[in-house]
């Protein structure tokens, strides 16, 4: 839209809604108070008036002089029917207009009393029609003297605008497009002191500056060769320069690479350390005591050992033997399951487990990470359920889970809980619901429907890749053959439930293979 268009449709609106609202303000009070003199009023006097004229004509039963009051206001053609009735024999007097206008009708009903008895009733209707269409010819009078008003200030502002504004901006367009076209001689018209004078002088000091820089264009012409050589040894360089970055970009590209890896290894390395410092631990302590013990008993056998002593040495050994065991026992079931851990997440294969130890396992290689954020994780997962998959992939799945509910869902939280259950559903073939709840921010309503697009995330740049649960849904759909949900409203968490197969996919053809 060009600026004179827009500024005549700017001019028009301003004159045109204000006229059109006051004016629709000003017409509905005036027809409120029209309706009011006209028809409202009148009514309830016509009423009050019948209300006391009527008793004595309709306790003597009078009809005639009950007609005549009656016929006094019908004489107003806004009074559409009049009934009066006796509460004994029924209607007693009744007055209509020949022609009805049953168009804004409203009505008055009224006791007759005697003496504080009721005797009867009056009923007076009255239509606004009449009134309307007096009000409406007027209101058409008004809004085409208000339109003309309109219409000629709407033009002389027009002329205004045409002759302060776009006259001088049309001379100025041509003297910009005379300057375009090289011509920097003719001075630039500016005889006016406004805005658009002082915009012309603008123009004017922009086309004695363009002379100027057009001389020393002229004057540079003359050495273009050789700052063209110059350009050339600097693009040169600056290429040499793209290509040595392009190559510190690979190499960096390369290292996060290996620096990704070697995060994955340290962050199993940390939770076999972990886990694995309390029973060493505890093991060396016991070890160290039996150690002290034994050199202790060895300097009472250069004095002579009683009974009681060698007893006693022997039962601290036999204590000390059996928590030595426990804790040493218990590191290898912890290097046991991370082996089988490790194994599984390196070759994918596919194998008949518990599923409670496979979620168990993965909670230990996590345990250092989820202890070091403070968060707490409960499994609540019955034992015997047995299936045939890939533990290795359902782990993977399930660490995915928690690190999505740690940086996502508990950011800049603490004390979160992670629940992981799991029932066997009624279905055939047999399946097992599993689901990751946790209590932390939950997942905003217009986020829901594209949690599991790859490359979609709320943490670009603040470790979040947008592939986590893009993963966690091809696992589940596409290899072990189930499906994944996901239940959250804001400020309560967030629920993603699995239903797996407790025999995946492709199990005939492995067999066969």
């Amino acid at each position: 839209m060009s600026l004179r268009k827009a500024i005549v449709l700017g001019i028009a609106l301003g004159i045109l809604i204000p006229a059109v609202l006051l004016g629709t303000v000003l017409a509905r009070d005036s027809y409120e108070r029209e309706y009011e003199v006209r028809v409202r009023g009148p009514l309830k006097q016509y009423a009050s008036m019948l209300e006391q004229t009527m008793p004595v004509p309709l306790w003597q039963v009078d009809a005639s002089s009950a007609q005549s009051f009656v016929n006094s206001v019908m004489l107003n053609p806004d009074v559409v029917r009049i009934v009066v009735e006796d509460a004994a024999l029924g209607r007693f007097v009744h007055a209509e207009q020949a022609i009805q206008q049953k168009q804004g009708l409203i009505s008055e009903t009224r006791n007759i009393r005697k003496d504080g008895s009721i005797i009867g009733r009056v009923t007076i209707e009255m239509s606004s029609y009449w009134m309307e269409q007096e009000f409406l010819k007027k209101f058409l009078k008004g809004g085409a003297a208000i339109l003309v008003q309109l219409l000629i200030s709407f033009f002389l502002l027009w002329l205004l605008f045409q002759k302060r504004m776009m006259r001088p901006l049309q001379q100025l367009q041509r003297d910009v497009d005379r300057l375009g076209e090289g011509h920097l001689t003719e001075v630039v018209s500016a005889a006016r002191p406004d805005e658009l004078g002082s915009l012309a002088l603008g123009v004017d000091s922009m086309r004695l500056r363009l002379g100027e820089l057009m001389s020393e264009q002229a004057s540079h012409n003359a050495t273009l060769e050789q700052r063209v050589n110059d350009r050339t040894r600097e693009l040169h360089a600056s290429n040499q320069e793209l290509r040595t970055a392009l190559n510190d970009l690979n190499n960096a590209h390369a290292e996060i690479q290996r620096s990704d890896r070697m995060a994955a290894l340290g962050s199993l390395v940390a939770g076999v350390a972990h886990e694995l410092n309390t029973p060493i631990g505890n093991s060396v302590t016991v070890a160290s005591t039996i150690h002290d013990l034994s050199r202790e008993f060895n300097k009472k056998m250069a004095q002579g050992v009683t009974r009681a002593a060698l007893q006693n040495y022997v039962e601290n050994n036999l204590q000390a033997s059996d928590i030595l065991l426990r804790n040493l026992h218990s590191a290898a079931d912890l290097i046991g399951s991370f082996k089988r851990v490790a194994v599984d997440r390196t070759s994918a294969q596919r194998r008949v487990f518990f599923l409670d130890e496979v979620v168990r396992e993965t909670m230990l290689t996590m345990g250092a990470s989820i202890r070091h954020h403070v968060h707490e994780v409960r499994i609540d997962i019955p034992p015997g359920i047995r299936m045939d998959a890939y533990p290795g992939l359902l782990g993977q799945i399930i660490s995915n889970l928690i690190n999505n509910a740690i940086l996502h869902g508990f950011d800049g939280r603490e004390n979160g809980v992670i629940d992981i259950r799991a029932h066997l559903l009624d279905a055939e073939p047999a399946k097992v619901e599993l689901s990751v709840n946790d209590n932390g921010v939950g997942i905003a309503d217009i986020n829901l429907g594209r949690i599991f697009d790859p490359f979609f995330t709320t943490k670009l740049g603040q470790g979040g890749s947008g592939l986590g649960l893009n993963i966690v849904y091809n696992l589940v759909c596409d290899v072990l053959g189930g499906s994944i949900r996901v239940e959250s409203e804001p400020g309560k968490g967030a629920s993603f439930i699995m239903h797996l197969p407790l025999c995946a996919p492709g199990h005939a053809d492995d067999t066969a293979q």
